[in-house]
């Protein structure tokens, strides 16, 4: 009988020593906080043993401890708390913007925009890592080709680059003799063209007169084009006899005219 109640003492004592003495499982975590490499590699805690947290890729501490303590087989209460890393604005580069539909926090893109008249070097967007903002992007200037040579004619002025680059003009003249048709400047434009074709230059004694109308009151009369006049040398220097026959013809002509205008009115 002493032995079986002194066995029952030894029992309840054991029992509370080893309720006092309990173990803890390894916790378990969730949202944005993570157990330490050391705690994770640990499956049991002791009695008054820590397990170290800290924050997930991606956040950073706001407030409250990194570690739990284990007692009589449970754990404290964990108070840290953790915040998005916020990226910031990327820093400026020259001729290129962002648009923030998603903010700057870790996880964002970022669209790049290059201003008119450049285009991009590198991603057209950017996201948000624990590293900072991801690629590199840039604009640069839009270029056009080589300005086209024209016959009879030279460029007068254009841009120092040698291809040149959005706005540049390129200003157009032709040769003595010769006139211009067309614009005489071309633009390059945003998307790497000219926003018109080159003039042309044309001989001045190649033009021809226009077929013109006389019209009355009771009859439309089309007249034929008048004969060409050519004069003497490419500086317009006109001779004596040239003078007089362009006077003739002009002359016949505007009598031909005259006597269609006057047989119309009489019928």
């Amino acid at each position: 009988m002493f032995y079986s109640n002194a066995w029952t003492k030894c029992l309840i004592c054991l029992v509370f020593l080893t309720s006092g003495n309990a173990e803890c499982s390894k916790p378990q975590v969730e949202g944005n906080v993570v157990l330490t490499n050391d705690a994770l590699l640990m499956n049991d805690f002791s009695e008054g043993e820590e397990a170290t947290f800290e924050c997930a890729n991606g956040y950073l501490k706001e407030q409250g401890s990194e570690s739990i303590t284990c007692w009589s087989g449970k754990w404290s209460t964990l108070e840290l708390t953790c915040k998005k890393k916020d990226c910031g604005a990327p820093r400026k580069m020259p001729h290129l913007t962002y648009e923030f539909k998603e903010g700057t926090l870790f996880g964002a893109s970022a669209r790049s925009i290059c201003d008119k008249g450049y285009q991009f070097m590198g991603p057209s967007y950017r996201q948000c890592y624990t590293t900072g903002w991801s690629g590199r992007p840039g604009c640069k200037v839009v270029t056009c080709d080589k300005p086209p040579e024209i016959m009879n004619g030279t460029i007068i002025e254009k841009p120092g680059e040698q291809l040149p680059e959005y706005g540049g003009v390129i200003q157009y003249s032709c040769n003595e003799g010769y006139t211009i048709i067309g614009n005489k400047s071309i633009e390059c434009i945003e998307d790497g063209e000219y926003n018109s074709l080159p003039p042309a230059c044309k001989d001045v004694n190649d033009i021809r007169l226009k077929p013109t109308t006389i019209s009355t009151s009771s009859i439309t009369t089309t007249s034929t084009s008048l004969p060409t006049i050519r004069v003497s040398g490419r500086n317009n220097g006109v001779g004596e006899h040239d003078t007089n026959a362009a006077t003739e013809i002009a002359a016949v002509v505007g009598s031909g005219i005259g006597t269609i205008i006057s047989n119309n009115s009489i019928i």
